[in-house]
């Protein structure tokens, strides 16, 4: 039963890995945390499963969301205000 699930690890790693997108990788983290606490609990150990299971789960997630959605809002905020700014390069500024 255990293979099962040590195997199930590798393979999200692995999609974790080769993952672009922000968002997918923290739910495929999350469901990586998730299969850890099942593992912790299978093994007999019901406080670090729950631990897992709170932190690596639900906690962590949440925080990288967060910290993804204002990322991106802080970005598109720096591009309308770089797309409005004119370039020189240092062929047109003149040294005294």
């Amino acid at each position: 039963m255990t293979y099962f699930f040590h195997a199930l690890l590798i393979i999200i790693l692995i999609v974790i890995i080769f993952s672009k997108e922000n968002l997918k990788i923290v739910i495929y983290s999350s469901v990586f945390s998730l299969i850890c606490a099942i593992l912790y609990f299978l093994y007999n150990a019901p406080d670090v499963a729950l631990a897992e299971a709170a932190i690596g789960s639900a906690i962590v997630p949440l925080i990288y969301i967060i910290s993804i959605s204002k990322h991106s809002k802080s970005a598109s905020h720096i591009d309308e205000n770089e797309s409005s700014k004119k370039y020189t390069s240092l062929k047109e500024v003149e040294y005294d």
